[in-house]
């Protein structure tokens, strides 16, 4: 056993307690730091990106920890747009700023397994955040108000920088609105944890500075795709290529095969590309009409009129 001191001294006809054994502060602090537990909420565990082993463990058996209505999003990157799909119906989309070219976002399946309520950001281990210092919760935080946890240190998360939405802005995560999150966060918490009273949700708005982990009964699946043209009705969605993976010409011929009406030609790209130029554009077929038949040949003949068999007269 250490001894710390011992009164056994006297100088000056005085008693004086003298340390016998002399520990560095910095060790006691150590010792003391065991001693105490990790709980969520506290400052250890708000201080890891990763749930603490309390938030990982389900409070019921697995066998009756079911999930209410299945859940599944689906982002489509180069839309910047998160769609909710509950029971297999779409519900809700919300945008969303994806990772930038330099660090792009991962086109593959995730799944989301925690929710962390006022979460702490930490600096990742990459030169972009280099000499960067962690941030507490509060309005300062990067994240926002929560962020949903997946694999690879991918998250979707809140911001501090609404600007961004809609952009290829982050670092290869997904940024939301904060009020976007936030419903998203308790939709998929009501749905797939016993953490449901609406008075949690007052609570996590409340103490902004703690942070809070809610473990999920199943996994959230959520797909990323990279569809630069969208179908919806009479119109189509043309959306930018945020990454420069090409491919235009060959989604629009895939899209409008049931047009034959429609040239996908020189004149038509071109109109498309300028549509889309300051983001996703809303076409009619109509117009894809008009802009396939602005291209004049050297002959004279557009290339409908070349479809069917020479000019209209």
């Amino acid at each position: 056993m250490i001894r710390f001191f011992e009164a056994s001294r006297k100088r000056g006809g005085r008693r004086q307690c003298m340390y016998k054994n002399k520990i560095p502060f910095t060790l006691l602090l150590w010792l003391a730091a065991l001693l105490i537990p990790v709980i969520p909420g506290t400052l250890f565990s708000q201080q890891n990106d990763l749930p603490p082993v309390e938030a990982t463990q389900s409070p019921i058996p697995e066998s009756q920890a079911t999930p209410t209505e299945s859940i599944s999003l689906k982002i489509n990157l180069p839309a910047t747009r998160l769609d909710l799909y509950v029971n297999g119906k779409l519900e809700q989309s919300y945008p969303v700023a994806i990772g930038m070219p330099k660090y792009p976002t991962p086109i593959r399946d995730f799944a989301i397994s925690h929710i962390n309520w006022n979460p702490w950001w930490l600096p990742p281990d990459s030169p972009w955040a280099e000499g960067a210092e962690k941030t507490p919760p509060g309005p300062r935080n990067p994240l926002g108000p929560v962020k949903l946890i997946m694999e690879n240190g991918i998250r979707i998360h809140g911001t501090n920088a609404p600007s961004s939405i809609g952009r290829a802005a982050s670092h290869a995560c997904l940024r939301m609105r904060g009020d976007d999150i936030v419903e998203l966060a308790w939709r998929i918490q009501q749905a797939y944890s016993l953490k449901r009273d609406a008075e949690l949700k007052e609570t996590y708005r409340k103490n902004r500075r703690s942070t809070y982990w809610v473990n999920l009964f199943e996994t959230v699946p959520v797909s990323m795709s990279y569809t630069l043209v969208e179908r919806q009705g009479d119109k189509l969605l043309i959306h930018p290529d945020r990454y420069g993976r090409g491919g235009l010409e060959k989604e629009l011929q895939a899209v409008l095969a049931d047009h034959p009406q429609i040239s996908i030609n020189k004149a038509l790209l071109k109109k498309v590309k300028e549509a889309r130029r300051k983001g996703t554009a809303e076409v009619s077929l109509a117009e894809l009409t008009e802009w396939s038949q602005g291209e004049a040949p050297a002959n004279g003949i557009t290339s409908a009129e070349n479809q069917a068999g020479g000019p209209h007269l």
